[in-house]
């Protein structure tokens, strides 16, 4: 397994900081997620066979500001996931993944009342609360990055 790179550590620092305020969906409701959406992606519709072909994504990326708790999360494909939507709009990416404009309608209206129904349940969280652990989080990558740049010069001495 090749060593993680500095991007993937410091995308793995900022998620920390941010779990600890913004608590990402429990088993509990990973499943309710599944059932939800019918074991299928939210998006293109396939049929999604095994939990290792599954993703529970963020609507609204966590990189755009997009919240962890159920209200943001949905079923998705691993292609449309990893390969395909990554930072977009969903609504916009699912004008682009499905032609057909009735079953368009029908996945949104799906989305959106699976969002209703989990904010009712779930309370906003604290922009300022919000805005601490991003900040500290920050704080530790750029640390980070002052001690990898040290790594790499000094590997000029050795």
């Amino acid at each position: 397994m090749p060593a993680p790179t500095p991007g993937f550590v410091k995308n793995i620092i900022r998620r920390c900081f941010r779990e600890q305020v913004d608590k990402s969906p429990t088993k509990a409701q990973e499943g309710h997620i599944w059932e939800y959406f019918n074991s299928s992606c939210a998006y293109c519709g396939t049929q999604i066979g095994s939990k290792d072909e599954g993703h529970i994504d963020h609507l609204i990326s966590a990189s755009q500001g997009g919240a962890n708790n159920i209200s943001n999360r949905v079923l998705s494909c691993a292609t449309c996931n990893e390969k395909e939507k990554l930072d977009k709009d969903w609504k916009v990416f699912l004008a682009q993944k499905v032609s057909s404009e009735s079953i368009q309608i029908e996945r949104a209206n799906r989305i959106e009342n699976w969002v209703v129904q989990q904010e009712q349940q779930y309370t906003t969280i604290s922009k300022a609360l919000l805005s601490l652990a991003d900040d500290l989080a920050e704080e530790i990558v750029e640390a980070f990055d002052e001690n990898i740049n040290k790594i790499r010069s000094s590997k000029r001495d050795f």
